[in-house]
């Protein structure tokens, strides 16, 4: 439930919300928002590849024992 997705996806919700009431320019306010996207799609891709390396490293250490 509590996955580093959810806090992200909250996290970028929030900042979504703030700059649509912030920014009330159409033009500004979709750059912002695509940019807010691709933060958003970067750091669940980082996150995914921490939860990754962290199983795979964890599983290897298991193995050895």
């Amino acid at each position: 439930m509590f996955t580093p997705v959810f806090f992200i996806e909250m996290f970028q919700s929030a900042k979504r919300s703030l700059t649509n009431k912030i920014i009330t320019d159409e033009v500004m306010n979709r750059a912002a928002n695509d940019f807010i996207t691709a933060q958003t799609e970067f750091a669940k891709m980082l996150a995914n590849n921490a939860v990754t390396m962290a199983k795979y490293s964890m599983d290897n250490c298991l193995k050895k024992q």
